[in-house]
């Protein structure tokens, strides 16, 4: 059997002081429509580790997500959760706002200059998730 890797969905860093990182810790197991994850935060004034799900059908909502960003535009994901959401505003500057929103724990903003090949990695990111749930 192969030895199972973690995936990032989501892995964002200014490579100093701040990050966001949306990280499946378990392997996906066959009908199932979630996997086990975990969203970690980093900034210079706080951590948190938030032990969450990544629901295997609002991926297609995160493609449209970063379809979004990618033109400009504000997203949410997952929409109309009751569980964690992420907000992304991007700035003109290349300034990255993100909000981290979790009803029953926490919710905190930080901002971080991503890289220029951010969505591109991303999206190649959800490929690797999709591949590993066997949802390609």
């Amino acid at each position: 059997m192969d030895e199972w890797v973690p995936v990032d969905l989501i892995h964002l860093s200014d490579g100093r002081d701040v990050s966001l990182v949306l990280r499946t810790v378990e392997r996906h197991e066959a009908r199932r429509a979630q996997v086990r994850a975990e969203c970690l935060i980093a900034t210079d004034f706080a951590k948190a580790r938030l032990q969450t799900h990544i629901w295997l059908d609002h991926l297609e909502e995160w493609e449209e997500a970063l379809r979004r960003l990618s033109a400009g535009h504000d997203a949410s994901w997952p929409r109309g959760s009751r569980g964690l959401e992420l907000y992304f505003h991007p700035h003109e500057s290349g300034w990255l706002s993100i909000s981290v929103h979790d009803p029953d724990r926490l919710t905190v903003a930080l901002g971080l200059a991503p890289t220029a090949e951010w969505i591109v990695e991303h999206e190649a990111n959800l490929q690797r998730l999709r591949d590993a749930c066997g949802e390609s």
